[in-house]
């Protein structure tokens, strides 16, 4: 009988726990509304989402806290579902700072703010809020589980495809081809980051690397060894240089991130207003007929007020 009243205690106990934790995820939930990203606002998105449960209720569930997340991932495939973006975000905060081990839920979390509610903003200033809101989340899952390759990757891959900073997506590669059961192509991409910038020496060194690691693995030898062959071929390829000039600058551009300018490239002037390639030399003129720097010298100072062009 005793049994039977301790365990019937417990479960009330932690059903209050669980009734507590979900309070303030729920008034954060009533905050988190669409019509508060207004462009018209005067307070940015930081300041106006309260998220998480507070440390008093994390403290109170003690061992039932990774319960408490589950259930409360369960709420929120159900937000999802129901097409509730913005109301994800008190959710994954709660999940998270209940369970910091759920890997799952920091990496929809980080995918989520960086991808879905970047493409969802309407203001540049509000894709640049949620881009770094996406990669400062990731930045926090992988610190919070050194050991994991797999949220290194996602930090990774958010500063390769998102945000474009490849030399911090480089090292993020290296260093997340290093943890224990990291899969092959992480390694490869670790020259595919510099590949992007025409980096000559680091695209040398991540062949070199990746060619070191995985060497039972045939078919990841098999790909460094085409991928070694091309870039001796296509380093002394004029067309190639631009082709990956256009593609990364086009990206950026669709990101509303600024040109990156290939400051080393021996073949081609980057325009610093569309970042259009042009032949090198100190006549070099933009060739983009949708820029407005069209037909004048790329080697100036752009106009005060000059946006980039439609590419």
């Amino acid at each position: 009988m005793r049994s039977r009243r301790a365990r019937n205690g417990l479960v009330a106990l932690f059903s209050l726990g669980v009734l507590l934790a979900l309070v303030p995820v729920q008034e954060s939930v009533h905050k988190a509304r669409p019509e508060l990203f207004d462009p018209n606002r005067k307070k940015g998105p930081a300041g106006m989402i309260s998220v998480g449960p507070t440390p008093a209720v994390i403290a109170a569930l003690g061992g039932f806290r990774s319960v408490a997340a589950d259930l409360l991932w369960l709420k929120a495939e159900n937000v999802w579902h129901g097409g509730s973006w913005w109301a994800m975000l008190p959710l994954l905060e709660a999940i998270v700072e209940l369970d910091p081990h759920f890997e799952l839920a920091w990496r929809v979390y980080g995918w989520h703010c960086a991808y879905n509610l970047h493409a969802e903003s309407k203001t540049l200033v509000d894709r640049n809020y949620w881009l770094q809101k996406g990669i400062e989340i990731l930045e926090r899952a992988a610190e919070a589980n050194p050991k994991s390759w797999e949220l290194k990757w996602e930090l990774a891959w958010t500063y390769y495809d998102r945000s474009h900073e490849l030399s911090r997506a480089a090292e993020c590669f290296y260093e997340a081809s290093k943890l224990p059961g990291a899969v092959s192509y992480v390694s490869r991409f670790y020259y595919r980051a510099y590949e992007k910038e025409l980096d000559h020496e680091g695209i040398l060194r991540g062949l070199a690397y990746a060619r070191s690691q995985h060497r039972e693995d045939s078919k990841h030898q098999f790909l460094v060894n085409r991928d070694t062959n091309y870039w001796r071929w296509a380093w002394n390829s004029p067309r190639e240089h631009r082709r990956i000039i256009v593609e990364e600058n086009t990206a950026r551009y669709q990101r509303g991130i600024a040109p990156y300018l290939y400051p080393s490239d021996p073949y081609w002037d980057i325009c610093p207003v569309c970042g259009m390639p042009a032949p090198k030399g100190k006549a070099a003129r933009c060739e983009n007929v949708l820029c407005p720097n069209y037909k004048r010298p790329i080697h100036r100072e752009p106009v005060v007020g000059e946006k980039a062009a439609t590419l």
